[in-house]
């Protein structure tokens, strides 16, 4: 296990083809192989390669990767975020510490952001709502809850 970190700490940084093949290593994990799809040389080339699209390696100081955020922008400019830990991390906060140090950071160029999670992803759902995220008032989708983040006035 790793040792805490504090938010501060971490670097965001655009996601690299060294840091794809850790990524891409994550999926042996069925849970997030579940809810999150695996990551092609197309993915790799559109978040890399897109005016519309970013994706960021989250890293600690000792050079280890700890999560993956993608936010891909519509024809509007709202960002539509996907949040990716570690699976040896979840369950101990670091996807809130993550998801709020990339709030104040690169996802504050965002006027809004939005999150698709699905309904069985009971813990992502908490991550993103104890983030400030709240449920949009009309749903679209029955597998899917649409959050949304505006930063704060």
């Amino acid at each position: 296990m790793m040792r805490d970190f504090s938010t501060s700490e971490i670097t965001f940084r655009l996601l690299t083809g060294a840091d794809l093949e850790t990524y891409r290593s994550w999926f042996a994990d069925a849970e997030l192989a579940g809810f999150i799809d695996y990551p092609t040389d197309d993915w790799f080339a559109h978040v890399t390669g897109s005016d519309n699209a970013q994706c960021w390696a989250v890293v600690a100081p000792d050079g280890v990767m700890l999560a993956e955020i993608q936010v891909d922008r519509d024809e509007v400019g709202v960002g539509h975020i996907e949040l990716a830990v570690r699976p040896d991390l979840r369950g101990n906060g670091y996807g809130k510490r993550i998801l709020f140090a990339f709030l104040r950071g690169p996802g504050g160029i965002f006027a809004e952001l939005h999150a698709h999670i699905e309904i069985s992803n009971v813990a992502s759902l908490a991550c993103f709502q104890r983030c400030d995220f709240v449920e949009a008032a009309e749903q679209d989708d029955d597998e899917f809850r649409l959050l949304l983040w505006r930063p704060k006035a």
